[in-house]
């Protein structure tokens, strides 16, 4: 009866153990993911009318980016990390059928600052509060998933290596 005890006991520890590190993984997926595109990241840059809707010095010219890119049917998401100043980190969500388009700019720790919505080469306008915070819960939930995973070797196109 003691040995089962004590084998209860440790399953329960070491299944604890493994919440914890996965609460704390989902917790810093931003950073994680920052580190990601800064480390394997393929340079890109983002559209001027994002980045003048942001605020981004020489935004007319576009933001250089480091990025991480997924595609799933006509979504595209990505992941960028600012080369100038890797506190401004940007997820962007484009339907490539449409071109419409949704940016979320977020803190380092990935906290909302703003998000607009346009379609592209267009002006970018503001998202309305409870729109930028739906969106970001799923593109958190998302980018979360992706951040407890190892980064795939391919991420990058072979061209931006």
């Amino acid at each position: 009866m003691t040995e089962r005890l004590t084998l209860a006991c440790a399953l329960t520890l070491v299944a604890a153990i493994a919440l914890i590190a996965s609460l704390e993984a989902a917790a810093n997926w931003a950073q994680t993911l920052t580190q990601q595109a800064l480390d394997s990241g393929f340079l890109s840059r983002l559209p001027p009318a994002v980045s003048v809707a942001f605020g981004f010095p020489k935004g007319e010219e576009g933001t250089d980016v480091r990025q991480l890119l997924t595609k799933d049917g006509h979504e595209v998401r990505t992941f960028n990390v600012s080369v100038a100043n890797h506190a401004d980190v940007v997820i962007f969500n484009v339907n490539a059928k449409t071109a419409a388009t949704v940016a979320y700019l977020l803190t380092p720790d990935g906290q909302l600052r703003t998000a607009v919505a346009g379609q592209a080469g267009h002006e970018a306008k503001p998202l309305a509060a409870a729109d930028a915070k739906a969106g970001l819960t799923r593109e958190r939930r998302f980018w979360s998933a992706r951040a407890a995973k190892p980064p795939a070797a391919s991420q990058a196109p072979a061209a931006a290596k």
